[in-house]
């Protein structure tokens, strides 16, 4: 009787069986998926409460140190991604090259707009025009218009939510979800702690909003974006660490899926 093959990685290009993924982030890590993001969630209620002055002066305010953390994050993202679009196991497959170059464009225009493209780094004047059509003053598209900062920061938080919470948990229900086809785009448990913070900022923001509960930080809304944009970061690291196992694997080549 012939030996079955060893069930292989999750390979878009490919049919099953498939074993589920062993590179995501676990405990061992969790010094910076769990601890790091727990720790600025205390930074920034802490800070509040003490000196909120002191706190909408240096961590919430525009260049301060969340927004600061925000860009680290979109450039740290944009060299994962732009590293895996050279990569040849990448390349030959148009399903995660189109995932990977759209992971990187998202990475450089968020990086770039959340330094107004250089303006709060150089401090360069914007052209009279663009004082004229932007609200701020700022050299950015997100001021410009309410729909260029509503649409896409509302997309970015569903996708947080569904990627964050209900994708892990789903998973945790039914684990063959982690060894399907798609297994590869689906963001690692050790994510969830990201969306979660997101969450809880999100709905500070909107409660004390609306005076029904008492505010939590100068600005919520930069929490909100820094823990987005460390989950974007983390979903590429996860990412890119599956794509490495893959490729070492050898996983053959066949039709796309």
């Amino acid at each position: 009787k012939p030996i079955a093959a060893a069930p292989g990685l999750p390979d878009p290009r490919r049919r099953g069986p498939f074993r589920p993924f062993a590179t995501d982030p676990g405990w061992h890590e969790a010094w910076w998926w769990l601890a790091i993001p727990a720790l600025a969630a205390a930074f920034v209620l802490v800070s509040y409460r003490i000196d909120p002055a002191w706190h909408g002066a240096w961590v919430t305010r525009e260049s301060g140190l969340l927004e600061t953390g925000q860009f680290i994050f979109m450039v740290m993202g944009l060299a994962i991604a732009v590293q895996l679009l050279f990569d040849p196991f990448v390349r030959r497959r148009p399903l995660i090259l189109a995932a990977t170059a759209g992971a990187a464009l998202a990475c450089f225009y968020i990086g770039g707009e959340e330094v107004s493209w250089g303006q709060h780094i150089f401090f360069w004047q914007s052209p009279g025009l663009v004082t004229e059509i932007n609200g701020e003053g700022e050299f950015s598209l997100h001021n410009v218009n309410k729909a260029f900062e509503r649409a896409p920061r509302t997309v970015l938080e569903l996708g947080v939510l569904v990627g964050g919470v209900l994708i892990p948990l789903a998973c945790a229900f039914a684990p063959n979800l982690r060894r399907s086809r798609l297994a590869l785009f689906l963001p690692g448990a050790a994510l969830m702690p990201l969306a979660l913070f997101a969450l809880f900022f999100k709905l500070a923001g909107t409660l004390s909003k609306h005076g029904l509960a008492a505010s939590v930080a100068a600005r919520p809304s930069e929490a909100v974006e820094f823990y987005m944009y460390f989950f974007i970061f983390a979903y590429l690291v996860t990412f890119e660490r599956r794509i490495r196992a893959l490729a070492a694997e050898g996983a053959p080549s066949g039709a796309e899926g």
